[in-house]
C-alpha cells in the first residue's frame, strides 16, 4: 500500500484505526508490566536481559499506536528511531525522549545488560508510555 493509499484507508476507516491503535497499546502495557514483574523477582533470579527485552517492545508498540491513532500507515521494519521521527513530527513533546540508551539494543553484542541498564529501559518506557497520553 502507498503512503497515499495509507493515508486514505486510514481517512475512511478511524474505527479500523482506534481498534488497532487499543489492541497495540495493551500489548505495549503488557509489555512493561512483564518488564516490571522481571525485576519483582528475588535479585539472584532476574534476567535482565528479558526486562530491558520487554520494556523495549513496549516503547515500540507505545510509538506505533500513538502513530496509529493519529493515521500514519506503520510497515513492520519500521526502526524505532524512524518511529520516533514520525511522532517527533506529530508532537514537539518527542523531543524530550532520548532513546540513546536503547540504540545498542539493536546491536545485543554491544549492550551491556545490567540493573541499570534494566531501570533505565524501565524509566524511557514510562516516559513514551506518559508521551502517549497514559499515566
Amino acid at each position: 500500500m502507498s503512503k497515499k493509499e495509507g493515508f486514505f484507508f486510514h481517512q475512511k476507516f478511524p474505527a479500523m484505526n482506534e481498534l488497532k491503535s487499543q489492541s497495540t497499546l495493551s500489548e505495549a502495557e503488557e509489555m512493561l508490566n512483564t518488564a516490571q514483574e522481571e525485576l519483582c523477582r528475588p535479585e539472584e533470579d532476574v534476567v535482565h536481559y528479558n526486562v530491558c527485552k520487554h520494556a523495549y517492545k513496549a516503547i515500540e508498540k507505545y510509538m506505533t499506536a500513538y502513530l496509529i491513532q493519529h493515521g500514519v500507515h506503520i510497515q513492520n521494519s519500521t526502526s524505532i528511531k524512524e518511529l520516533l521521527n514520525q511522532c517527533r513530527n506529530i508532537d514537539p513533546n518527542f523531543k524530550d525522549l532520548d532513546l540513546n540508551p536503547l540504540m545498542d539494543a539493536e546491536h545485543v553484542d554491544r549492550l551491556m545488560v545490567n540493573l541499570h541498564t534494566a531501570l533505565e529501559f524501565i524509566k524511557i518506557a514510562k516516559q513514551t508510555r506518559s508521551l502517549v497520553g497514559l499515566n
